[in-house]
């Protein structure tokens, strides 16, 4: 998870990270009473895997306030403040993270790219030659004063911060990643169609023709969507250019299968919108689909 995501996460969940015990006179072994605990365990829980956090959040989860679940509950000094300390850190933290993020935001024209699982410098090397076809050839065939340039790396996975140098290019990126997530889905529908038709036990060459269908469709949506970016993105209307932009597609769609994420490192909605949601890719549409709908 990259800091923008971090920041997002944390952005939604620390208003509703309050903790307001009450010191209860005369009660000496448990004097602290709070209330909405229920609450405040599953925004504790949405908080999970944010790894700038993550100290805060496993004492939180190891204390006294996961001992039951009731929504109310008395706790003694010590455990009140355990629970006090970490969220109070949990909040200064986070001040701190998001002006140090706003000082040093990335520009319109970057987006972030998270390579998938490494173990070696060979897959690096096979995964950086995936990119330059995904993304590097595609921008530079738009022709517009467009550059491919690596920022920065951040820690954790592996996120790049790239320069891509025009907005346009970003977008162009953002429709290249939509076409290869409807892609991914088709290839898995059609997969899972032929494991269906083989056990209904249909003859090999019945099912060899439906194989061999489903295959000239996904060539089809391929050949759709390719058109669909040439047309919106390029000035230009030609083979070499599409085959090119097929390949882009096809791809990136086998990096998203191995982890691999896309993603605009502007804020702003518009921009966002053009780029797939990778926590839902089997619910996608085809933006073919959705225009002519509109």
């Amino acid at each position: 998870m990259h800091i923008r995501e971090s920041i997002d996460r944390l952005e939604k969940g620390v208003n509703s990270l309050t903790y307001n015990p009450t010191y209860v006179t005369g009660n000496q072994e448990t004097p602290y009473h709070a209330k909405n605990l229920n609450s405040l365990r599953n925004v504790i829980k949405n908080l999970e895997g944010i790894d700038i956090i993550k100290p805060e959040i496993e004492v939180l989860l190891n204390s006294d306030l996961f001992k039951n679940h009731n929504n109310e509950d008395f706790f003694t000094s010590s455990q009140n403040s355990v629970i006090t300390s970490s969220i109070k850190t949990i909040h200064e933290g986070f001040k701190i993270i998001k002006r140090q993020y706003q000082n040093n935001l990335p520009d319109l024209d970057d987006i972030y790219i998270k390579l998938p699982d490494l173990d070696n410098f060979d897959e690096l090397s096979k995964v950086s030659t995936e990119l330059k076809k995904a993304i590097e050839i595609p921008i530079h065939d738009q022709n517009t004063n467009a550059h491919i340039k690596i920022k920065t790396a951040e820690p954790g996975s592996i996120w790049l911060l790239v320069s891509l140098g025009v907005i346009s290019a970003v977008n162009l990126v953002g429709a290249i990643a939509w076409s290869a997530a409807v892609i991914r889905k088709k290839r898995a529908e059609a997969k899972i169609f032929e494991q269906h038709a083989k056990t209904l036990e249909i003859k090999n060459e019945t099912l060899s023709s439906f194989v061999d269908a489903q295959n000239e469709q996904l060539k089809n949506i391929l050949e759709a969507e390719a058109k669909q970016i040439m047309n919106n993105h390029y000035e230009v209307d030609n083979p070499e250019t599409l085959n090119r932009l097929k390949l882009s597609i096809a791809t990136v769609a086998d990096l998203i299968d191995k982890g691999t994420k896309f993603l605009p490192a502007s804020t702003d909605k518009d921009v966002q919108e053009k780029f797939p949601d990778y926590n839902s890719l089997n619910l996608i549409e085809s933006t073919i689909k959705m225009l002519k709908e509109n």
